[in-house]
């Protein structure tokens, strides 16, 4: 004959749980005046490199477009390696269409 557990309806508390609400949370401490104009000194320098780089990549969507075409040539002419020295060639249906402007993320 095999024996089943009893479940309790109110089970005891496990050692060290309590049920108090969480304590408030202590007010962040302000900054100074002298902080603020550092921070904000700090965010406009980081956002004209941010302004410069943005600028630098889009300069450069002429000559990826150009790499992208060369590329889509390359896999169609010569192909890539499948395995070992087994080489696939893409059929022009199976290349995507070139988009208009390439989104570089960095």
């Amino acid at each position: 004959m095999a024996t089943r557990k009893r479940t309790v309806a109110n089970a005891a508390p496990k050692a060290g749980a309590t049920s108090r609400k969480a304590p408030a949370r202590p007010e962040a401490p302000r900054r100074s005046e002298e902080v603020e104009r550092w921070i904000q000194a700090e965010v406009r320098a980081q956002e004209r490199i941010y302004r410069r780089i943005v600028r630098d990549m889009n300069a450069l969507n002429d000559r990826r477009m150009k790499w992208v075409k060369e590329f889509y040539q390359r896999l169609q002419t010569r192909g890539f390696s499948v395995h070992a020295g087994i080489r696939r060639k893409v059929k022009p249906e199976e290349i995507p269409p070139i988009p208009k402007r390439i989104r570089v993320v960095f």
